[in-house]
């Protein structure tokens, strides 16, 4: 069994271009359902404005946490 998550903070972290590659791909459905226009969003400036809101706050981005499990079948 497998456990993993990549926890991590700080002007440097990689997480804050991740997460906004996240919203992009998910940005039709988002726009789609109403949740936000594409000017709320601001998909251009998000990895920054995360950056900047994560390192003013000393907050630390966790991402989400990947399971993993194998086994053997017969002998």
């Amino acid at each position: 069994m497998l456990l993993g998550a990549r926890i991590e903070s700080g002007p440097a972290a990689q997480g804050y271009v991740q997460l906004a590659g996240i919203v992009l791909t998910l940005l039709p459905a988002i726009i789609g359902t109403g949740v936000a226009s594409a000017e709320e969003v601001g998909i251009d400036t998000l990895a920054d404005r995360l950056r900047e809101v994560f390192v003013e706050t000393d907050a630390t981005l966790a991402a989400p946490t990947l399971r993993g499990g194998w086994a053997r079948v017969g002998s």
